[in-house]
């Protein structure tokens, strides 16, 4: 009997050791030396500070074959001299320590417990830190930004002023420090209907400021966008100079965030190069050439990439929201509307005020406001004015009928006449504008030459009308 009991105890000890130790084997080791490949050698050479590469499941750098993270994507980011290795749906890190001729030695740097919440996320190096941006986990997609906690080893979700959803089409610009989200795809199980489950689009369009942590607003997705974006057929983008490359309906399309440009390729072999690899998996943009690794052979695929090759649309990546541009045009035309409103009043009014004003003059004169030579002198310079030329003291003279009368008189009169039809001008329009100006001869400053002021032309067409 007691043969049986230590039999059993045996067996039993046995058996739970061996299910330690394949329960051990489920998870990831916190080092592991890898074989360095010829894809490994060439990003450890590369002079580019900042490349984001997806890994082919045949291309993956650590060994997750029999653990729980298997089936995970694994994606490569070189950030300056820093290469780390993240697998997707977990926050696990691990970073490139140093290599030999043949092995590259890796080493994790997180502590992470809680999976599955960062599913398609965006992971990106800004600044020595590591960030994790957005993501779908426990049946909805969240727009959360977090900080690989170097200290702790941990991920720190970090607050922003609002949460903007992601979506697979996301460039950013580690420059300025700016995460371009041109749409949003909101997923939410959680509620009924099927909408909530293949996602709900939003179109606005935003940048985080990394910095500063905050969301700012650009505007609108434009219609021609969404059809690309939304129809897409590459699993990714490719990211180049001033944002990213994606293949939608055959045709390859270039982003240029920037500058707020969608530029279409003119090449036909640009097009099958990146149709053939819809994927983007082990590929790069690197001084003007689309690197493709080939793991059949271990070699690059190198095909030059000329933006110039590309024509651009006439849509943008987003523009002003609709309701903006309505209101904007609204009060343009209020605006408009009351200004001539305001003018026409005014134009009513003086133009009552002058027949008002003339009425007074006429009952003083009996007849007229203006009279005799006062109104030949008014028709000489209007006539002058047509020709768009100026009256010299000979013809005033001659209209006046002092030709012949002395130089004293003659400029008496000249003086006298100007002045009376100056202040029934003024008297009529209530306003400070001479009718008659006068500038001195280029030919000879001793003289004067003689016009109507252009402004008043139309008002005193219109008050000799009535006189």
């Amino acid at each position: 009997m007691n043969y049986k009991i230590r039999q059993f105890l045996f067996i039993y000890v046995l058996l739970l050791g061996f299910g330690a130790q394949k329960l051990d084997a489920q998870y990831l080791d916190t080092a592991y030396k890898v074989p360095k490949t010829n894809f490994l050698q060439h990003i450890l050479e590369s002079k580019s500070e900042n490349l984001d590469i997806t890994l082919s499941k045949e291309n993956k750098l650590i060994p997750t074959v029999g653990t729980l993270v298997e089936s995970n994507a694994q994606e490569l980011i070189k950030y300056k001299n820093d290469l780390f290795v993240l697998i997707s749906q977990t926050g696990f890190i691990y970073q490139f320590i140093n290599a030999d001729s043949s092995q590259a030695f890796f080493r994790k740097l997180d502590r992470t417990i809680n999976l599955n919440y960062n599913i398609n996320c965006r992971n990106l190096v800004y600044q020595n830190q590591i960030y994790s941006y957005g993501g779908y986990g426990f049946w909805k997609t969240n727009g959360h930004l977090r900080k690989f906690n170097k200290e702790d080893h941990e991920w720190d979700i970090i607050p922003t002023n609002i949460e903007v959803i992601n979506s697979d089409q996301i460039w950013v610009d580690t420059k300025l420090g700016r995460l371009y989200v041109p749409f949003q795809r909101i997923v939410n199980a959680g509620l009924a209907g099927p909408e909530n489950i293949k996602g709900q689009i939003n179109r606005d369009s935003y940048y985080l400021d990394i910095q500063q942590k905050q969301w700012v607003k650009l505007g609108s997705l434009s219609d021609k966008a969404n059809d690309i974006l939304l129809i897409s057929t590459s699993s990714g983008t490719l990211n180049v100079e001033n944002g990213f490359i994606t293949v939608s309906n055959d045709q390859t399309y270039y982003f240029d965030f920037i500058h707020n440009k969608i530029y279409k390729s003119k090449s036909a072999e640009l097009n099958q190069f990146l149709i053939r690899r819809v994927e983007f998996s082990n590929m790069f943009y690197e001084n003007g050439f689309i690197y493709s690794y080939k793991l059949n052979t271990g070699e690059f695929v190198k095909y030059p990439l000329n933006l110039n090759s590309f024509e651009l649309i006439s849509d943008s990546i987003w523009g002003y929201e609709s309701m903006v541009i309505y209101i904007t045009i609204g009060l343009i035309v209020l605006t408009s509307i009351i200004i001539f409103s305001i003018w026409f009043f005014n134009r009513s009014v003086k133009r009552k005020l002058e027949a008002a004003q003339l009425q007074i003059l006429k009952s003083k004169s009996v007849t007229q406001a203006f009279v005799g030579t006062e109104l030949a002198l008014i028709d000489l310079l209007l006539k002058a004015a047509q020709k768009n030329t100026r009256v010299d003291i000979h013809d005033i003279n001659h209209v006046l009928g002092i030709k012949d009368k002395n130089i004293g008189l003659q400029k008496k009169v000249r003086s006298d006449t100007m002045n009376a039809i100056n202040e029934k001008y003024h008297f009529i329009t209530q306003s400070k504008i001479n009718l008659i100006a006068s500038v001195r001869k280029e030919d000879d400053k001793r003289f004067f030459e003689y016009f109507v002021e252009p402004s008043e032309l139309s008002a005193i067409k219109r008050i000799i009308e009535k006189n």
